[in-house]
């Protein structure tokens, strides 16, 4: 029987490119990039759920030492079973950190960068931070997410959960924003 993988890192991974890289302004960008280094992740097969590994990949501190900032990191609502770290192609520094509960069902995937972009991100405004930070819904049918940016840089934290062999969103914008406050 062959296994059909489906992942919910390339959604993400997406929406973090359009709105860390500017995309989601009315900006057009050329750049080429958005793949990450290497693609560890949650992944649902026909036998249930799997932490697919990239055997390539180095471990989850040397990936977050490879980065030019102080790589921030969230307090996670559940027990991670699984961590991974993933630099992402960029004209800037990109980092993935995925927290996966492969026993719950559950992810969280925090995107973090130095992008110098200004402008004014499009979607639904969000519960503002304890620190007075803006946030921007980015959610899909797949995870919910938010986006903000703090101490100069841009964050992008989704959520979701398998249920019937699908990605759903996990949290709701509230939730997001309790756990985006617990950044550390």
């Amino acid at each position: 029987m062959i296994s059909i993988y489906r992942h919910a890192g390339w959604i993400g991974l997406l929406i973090a490119l359009a709105v860390l890289a500017g995309c989601s302004s009315k900006q057009e960008t050329k750049i080429d990039y958005g793949k990450p280094t290497n693609s560890t992740s949650m992944g649902i097969t026909d036998e249930g759920l799997k932490w697919d590994i990239d055997k390539s990949a180095p471990s989850y501190d040397d990936t977050i030492g490879r980065v030019s900032f102080k790589v921030k990191e969230i307090k996670s609502p559940f027990p991670p079973s699984h961590k991974a770290a993933s630099i992402i192609k960029a004209p800037f520094d990109m980092i993935q950190l995925t927290y996966a509960s492969l026993e719950q069902g559950r992810q969280l995937i925090l995107v973090e960068s130095n992008s110098q972009d200004t402008s004014e991100p499009e979607g639904k405004s969000g519960p503002k931070l304890s620190n007075g930070a803006p946030t921007w819904i980015q959610s899909d049918s797949q995870m919910s997410a938010l986006y903000w940016k703090q101490d100069g840089l841009t964050f992008l934290l989704m959520s979701n959960q398998v249920k019937n062999k699908k990605f759903i969103p996990l949290y709701d914008e509230d939730e997001l924003a309790i756990i985006a406050n617990s950044i550390y």
